[in-house]
């Protein structure tokens, strides 16, 4: 019985000091985008950069005033249109070729735009 208390009791010590050696837990991306959008910061990011192509339909863009192509987009999942604005998609460049954004800044951006489409301003 001892040596099944033992051999336990070693499994156990065992299992801890493994799980001790685990890299910590990350932020997944939706935890990483859990916090509240900065307007004033989209409003800014989006006249400085998103605005060159989005207001004039430049490169197939869609424009920021067209509902009807942003629907088609998935506008209803900000993290997926967050995910494409920073790491690029189909014709647009990542981070609409400004890399030196970071990805907070092109998600409030991302958040702007997507309050400007569904106001209709």
């Amino acid at each position: 019985m001892y040596k099944f208390l033992n051999r336990s009791i070693i499994a156990v010590y065992c299992t801890l000091m493994l799980a001790g050696c685990a890299e910590p837990e990350t932020k997944t991306s939706l935890q990483a985008t859990s916090r509240p959008p900065d307007y004033t910061r989209g409003r800014y990011a989006y006249n400085a950069f998103c605005s060159e192509c989005h207001d004039s339909g430049r490169d197939e863009a869609p424009m920021l005033d067209d509902r009807e192509a942003w629907e088609a987009r998935t506008l209803g999942f900000p993290s997926l249109l967050t995910d494409h604005a920073t790491k690029g998609f189909l014709g647009m460049p990542e981070k609409g070729a400004h890399s030196d954004l970071s990805d907070e800044t092109v998600q409030d951006a991302v958040h702007y735009m997507i309050r400007q489409i569904i106001r209709g301003e």
